[in-house]
């Protein structure tokens, strides 16, 4: 399970980019508009767009690998936890405000670093009706913030 601390910290304003790759090894990636908890806090569910998240989708079909990065702009403070058992599942329009939540917090940490406003709109921009989720459990967590301790495994994170 996450700790209370890297619970609280993926679900601010943090950037999200979610990985896959395929037997290939060829690797994918989409950009993420937020993301919660469910299962108790076992499991962690990102809202993608679908019709980005086309070969990520299909890497998950294919293995259930999946590696997820969350970086705060205004620390560079990195999260990234993988799982080996993604799914995709319907998104629920009750996680709306989830979405417009994660938006704003976002901006207010790219608007003091010179990031306008329309372009963080334009790039979290969906239709609801594209937007599917990515649930998968944390089986590893790494610290990616740059410095010493970037890549070290966080212990009791996951």
């Amino acid at each position: 399970m996450i700790d209370h601390d890297n619970a609280a910290f993926i679900q601010t304003g943090v950037a999200i980019s979610l990985a896959s790759c395929g037997a290939d090894r060829v690797p994918n990636n989409v950009r993420a508009l937020g993301c919660k908890l469910v299962d108790g806090g076992q499991r962690v569910a990102i809202f993608v767009r679908a019709s980005q998240a086309r070969a990520v989708v299909a890497n998950i079909a294919e293995n259930g690998r999946v590696a997820a990065v969350f970086s705060l702009p205004s620390s560079n403070r990195t999260l990234q936890l993988k799982g080996s058992d993604a799914q995709t599942s319907a998104f629920d329009t009750t996680d709306l405000t989830l979405i417009e939540r994660h938006t704003e917090a976002f901006l207010c940490e790219v608007l003091p670093e010179g990031v306008s406003e329309i372009a963080v709109r334009t790039i979290h921009a969906y239709s609801p009706a594209d937007l599917t989720v990515i649930v998968f459990t944390p089986t590893a967590a790494f610290s990616q913030t740059p410095g010493p301790r970037a890549g070290q495994a966080i212990v009791g994170a996951a």
